[in-house]
C-alpha cells in the first residue's frame, strides 16, 4: 500500500468486510491518512439524531471506536485482529444534525497494545464536540 488512495480504498474494504451492519450504517468515510493517524467523516443521517437535531452520543462513541480501529489498520498497513480494552468519551458540546469530522491521533502502537485519541467536530468547526481516548489490545501477536 504505497499510495494513499489505495490505503483509503483498503480502509473502505476493511470496514465493509469486518464490521457489524449497524456500524456500516454510520457510512463512515476515510478522508486522509496522516503520519500520526487519520481523518474521517460521518455524513448526516437522520436515524442518528434525537430530539432537537442532536446526534446521539452512542453514534459518536461508535464513530470514535470504529475510526480508531481503521486508523490503526492504515498505520499497520493491514487489518490486525484487536479488541477495545477501554474507551473514555467526553461530550463537550452537542454535535448537531449534519456531517461530522473525526480526527485520530495515534499516541502509541506497540506489539500488543495501542492507544489513540479521537477528536470529533461538526463539519467546518474548530471546536471539539466529543473526544475519546481509546485503548486496544491486539489479539494476533
Amino acid at each position: 500500500m504505497n499510495n494513499k488512495s489505495a490505503t483509503l480504498e483498503n480502509l473502505v474494504s476493511i470496514l465493509s468486510e469486518n464490521f457489524a451492519p449497524w456500524i456500516k450504517a454510520l457510512n463512515i468515510e476515510p478522508v486522509e491518512i496522516t503520519k500520526s493517524g487519520a481523518k474521517f467523516i460521518m455524513p448526516e443521517n437522520a436515524d442518528l439524531s434525537r430530539e432537537g437535531g442532536i446526534i446521539c452520543g452512542q453514534a459518536l462513541a461508535s464513530l470514535a471506536d470504529t475510526v480508531g480501529v481503521l486508523a490503526l489498520c492504515a498505520h499497520n498497513e493491514k487489518f490486525r485482529l484487536l479488541t477495545t480494552v477501554d474507551i473514555t468519551t467526553h461530550f463537550m458540546r452537542p454535535a448537531m444534525k449534519g456531517m461530522v469530522e473525526a480526527e485520530v491521533t495515534i499516541l502509541s502502537n506497540g506489539r500488543r497494545m495501542a492507544t489513540l485519541r479521537v477528536d470529533i467536530r461538526q463539519e467546518g468547526s474548530p471546536k471539539i464536540a466529543a473526544g475519546a481516548t481509546c485503548a486496544f489490545a491486539y489479539l494476533d501477536s
